[in-house]
């Protein structure tokens, strides 16, 4: 549809972005020559990645349209008067098609209300409102079914639209990252250590739900023994609050560096493009290493239904444990004390690891280079 005027609306932070990757990439060859804009959230008081954060300088999208969500009295005063500010922004634009990327499960009223906020704006052709997944329903005696990751329920809705997709788990998932994004990562890893070395890896010991966090005792553990018996070199991923937990790591394993605050989301997303192998929490950053070809070992409470929120591809290794009360969405556990993450053993992880750690093409990365500074 050369010359179309496009809005795709994707809502939320890292990680709801990046696995909106395999739509968007299939939108934007579907729309080749058509202007993309994103409208997308932000929130006031800045502490999640924005979806422009991640994609600008991918030239996947051309425009960012993006509103305040504000959950303070005084936002939620505003509301109505930012809805009306963005409307006038909307129809201005002259968008002809809505590409819907919104969350949506089991929700036909919450479709409803924002295909009649997008026809205000002028808009007639909608994409992606058909198709919807109920969570799934426990029986007793029986596993939490699986549901299909929410990259793939994206592409779903696409095809319900005419649109044709890749196979589920098959989307592209790249971030296209530029020169500038090359070029800042190379200047904190010169940085770090002065030179060229080899035998990283990503550890991600953070996350946003407490939930979801696996103790920090059992990832030094699991790194301790990598770095005996591989050599490898940690590096710690995650926001600036993390940054605490990634000292205190790499003092205890006396090597490492700490990537967690310092870096931009794109040039964060080069260094762990540098990486051999993840190990870490159910976070953004986990998709952000997928989405650079690095393999995941990825540790996961059962908080979500299994398969939804995995990290995409066919090479990674996930540890969930069933539990009775699987499903559950808390963001914290108290009653049960955490019981489904902290049941995944540290030896088990290790191996995984190390699983990764001894595949021929990863072996090549991992033989010392000549000009290694110690």
């Amino acid at each position: 549809m050369p010359g179309a005027n496009i809005l795709i609306y994707r809502t939320g932070s890292l990680g709801d972005t990046l696995v909106a990757l395999p739509a968007l990439w299939v939108v934007r060859k579907h729309f080749a020559g058509a202007r993309l804009s994103l409208l997308h959230d932000r929130q006031a008081r800045g502490l999640f990645v924005s979806a422009e954060d991640v994609l600008r300088g991918s030239n996947l999208i051309d425009n960012f349209i993006t509103y305040t969500v504000d959950f303070s009295a005084w936002g939620r005063f505003l509301s109505p008067l930012r809805k009306i500010v963005l409307l006038k922004r909307l129809r201005a634009e002259h968008f002809d098609t809505l590409v819907y990327l919104a969350p949506r499960l089991g929700m036909p009223r919450s479709v409803q209300r924002d295909r009649l906020f997008f026809r205000a704006a002028g808009i007639r052709t909608f994409i992606g409102m058909e198709g919807s997944w109920e969570l799934p329903t426990r029986r007793p005696g029986e596993p939490l079914p699986a549901m299909p990751h929410v990259a793939d329920q994206m592409l779903a809705r696409l095809a319900e639209s005419g649109i044709p997709v890749p196979a589920a788990g098959h989307g592209r998932i790249g971030l296209n990252l530029c020169a500038d994004d090359e070029r800042q990562a190379a200047i904190w890893l010169q940085a770090q250590y002065g030179g060229p070395r080899q035998g990283f890896i990503a550890v991600a010991p953070g996350s946003n739900r407490s939930v979801n966090i696996w103790p920090r005792e059992r990832f030094e553990a699991v790194v301790r023994q990598l770095i005996g018996r591989f050599d490898i070199w940690p590096i710690i991923f995650g926001g600036a609050k993390d940054r605490e937990v990634g000292d205190q790591l790499v003092k205890a394993w006396g090597r490492g560096y700490v990537a967690a605050g310092p870096l931009s989301v794109r040039s964060a997303a080069a260094v762990l493009k540098q990486c051999l192998l993840y190990v870490g929490n159910d976070t953004g950053t986990m998709h952000l290493a997928a989405a650079m070809g690095v393999p995941c070992v990825a540790i996961f409470s059962a908080r979500n239904p299994p398969g939804k929120w995995e990290p995409y591809g066919q090479q990674h290794k996930v540890f969930r444990v069933r539990i009775d009360c699987e499903g559950c969405m808390l963001d914290t556990c108290i009653e049960r004390g955490m019981e489904c993450i902290l049941s995944i053993d540290i030896d088990e992880v290790q191996a995984a690891c190390a699983t990764v750690l001894t595949r021929s093409d990863v072996v090549q990365r991992l033989m010392p280079s000549t000009t290694d500074v110690t």
